[in-house]
């Protein structure tokens, strides 16, 4: 007669009868592993199925195969999800990028157009240079606004140029010219043009910082 076996199982539950076979075949499929507790009526207590490895003819068998993993199922709408967070965190990166480079650009638009505009007025000034010499070595003494050839402050303004004054100063002559619409900051600002007693020219800024003069205004800026 066939011996009959039992095992006990992963929840200590007892199966059987099962035959030899059948035993080998589950532990063939990894159900059983050496340490499952077994028994059959000739054996006085259950034991590991390690020690009657030699009755069921498992001495040199292959080991059980490995279990396939068990792979965990996506959640309903989990791709979605991790899809709405990439976007999420790249269109914030898209935002910071922007607000970093207007950060850059907008103050650097305004020095060009404050500079613009210094440009605009230092030109209408330098011009008057050589009516100021003549004028000087003609009458020995500095023009004035209303002098011949030389109207009201206002009479010179344009888009970029509010006022232009002639006067006697330090020992020479200047002309001072005071931009237009450079904005509440540089309220009060004016270029100065020298002209000393030997009628050499010196230039600089009033109220206003050097990054926006013409180069050869920066040096004596005040």
């Amino acid at each position: 007669m066939t011996q009959q076996w039992y095992y006990a199982d992963r929840q200590r539950q007892q199966r059987g009868p099962v035959s030899a076979d059948q035993l080998r075949a589950a532990l063939q499929r990894g159900e059983l592993d050496m340490a499952t507790l077994v028994w059959h009526e000739r054996l006085p207590s259950w034991v590991p199925l390690a020690q009657v490895a030699a009755e069921l003819g498992l001495q040199g068998a292959p080991p059980p195969l490995p279990r396939a993993p068990v792979r965990p199922r996506p959640a309903p709408g989990g791709g979605k999800k991790v899809a709405l967070i990439v976007l999420g965190v790249l269109l914030i990166g898209v935002v910071l990028i922007g607000g970093i480079l207007a950060a850059i650009a907008i103050p650097a638009y305004s020095d060009y157009t404050v500079r613009s505009k210094v440009a605009q007025a230092y030109v209408v000034a330098a011009t008057q240079r050589t009516a100021v010499a003549e004028f000087y070595l003609s009458n020995g003494r500095c023009p004035r606004n209303g002098d011949e050839g030389f109207e009201a402050p206002e009479s010179y303004a344009n888009p970029y140029l509010a006022t232009l004054e002639f006067a006697d100063a330090g020992g020479g002559c200047e002309i001072r010219a005071t931009p237009r619409n450079l904005g509440a900051r540089l309220d009060g600002a004016r270029l100065i043009l020298h002209m000393d007693s030997q009628q050499h020219w010196t230039e600089s800024g009033e109220n206003i910082a050097p990054r926006y003069l013409p180069t050869s205004m920066r040096r004596n800026s005040r």
